[in-house]
């Protein structure tokens, strides 16, 4: 299963972004189809033939990864204002995009690459795992963790309020959804603490994260398109919610 998750999650993100084409071609929520394009790159260099490619051609000491670690970053960021928004979150605005987020996100930032400059990453290996174990390793894999994990946690609280309150059937599941990808993400802060027998709960978790969280998203962006239709056909409707 965890050898045809990375696939599906990469079908199911590409499938949004494309989907997303029409809408961004006529100037209609662009962040949107930004976002599914990032987080389709995101998991493509994530999985093993496509990272293995793409590092020979950059010199096979996994560069990949960095280049995977910072576009994450910047996923997260752009993921984060736009549901802190949607979800009526100043507190949540206010923690990614003022002085406290941004020092967080430019500390993550400067302490990956630091990290992964010291760090003898010779040998291409998806996710790091084939090479040796070091400090330097652990911390730069931490920081990876820590910034998406961040920004999920300023977003939890404006969504489980939609998640928990008495609007549309239809968005609050979807919310759910989201919230639980998010969850997973916060969750994977303790992979350092799993054995390495069980290793193979690491990409469950982080594809079974990214899965949720896209569908989450999607099916927002779903959700209040039917709704949007339905309060036009019916002007009662509108007045329920």
């Amino acid at each position: 299963m965890t050898s045809i998750l990375p696939w599906a999650t990469l079908a199911v993100c590409l499938l949004m972004a494309v989907a997303r084409i029409p809408s961004a071609i006529r100037g209609e929520n662009r962040v949107l189809f930004y976002l599914f394009s990032l987080i389709t790159l995101d998991i493509l260099l994530s999985i093993e033939g496509p990272y293995l490619a793409i590092d020979s051609w950059l010199g096979g000491f996994n560069l990949t990864n960095l280049l995977l670690r910072f576009l994450l970053y910047g996923t997260f960021l752009l993921l984060g204002i736009k549901l802190a928004t949607g979800f009526g979150s100043p507190a949540g605005v206010r923690a990614i995009t003022g002085g406290a987020g941004l020092a967080v996100l430019a500390i993550v930032a400067a302490l990956t690459a630091w990290f992964f400059l010291v760090t003898d990453t010779r040998g291409s290996t998806v996710g790091l795992t084939g090479l040796q174990g070091s400090p330097s390793l652990e911390a730069y894999a931490a920081l990876g963790r820590l910034y998406p994990g961040y920004v999920a946690v300023c977003l939890m609280p404006g969504i489980w309020r939609t998640v928990a309150g008495a609007g549309p059937l239809l968005l609050r599941g979807t919310s759910g959804l989201l919230l639980l990808g998010l969850l997973l993400l916060v969750s994977s802060q303790i992979f350092p603490l799993i054995p390495t027998e069980n290793a193979w709960l690491l990409p469950l978790i982080n594809y079974s994260a990214a899965l949720a969280t896209v569908l989450g998203l999607g099916g927002i962006w779903l959700s209040k398109a039917y709704y949007r239709r339905k309060s036009h056909r019916d002007p009662g409707f509108s007045q329920k919610y």
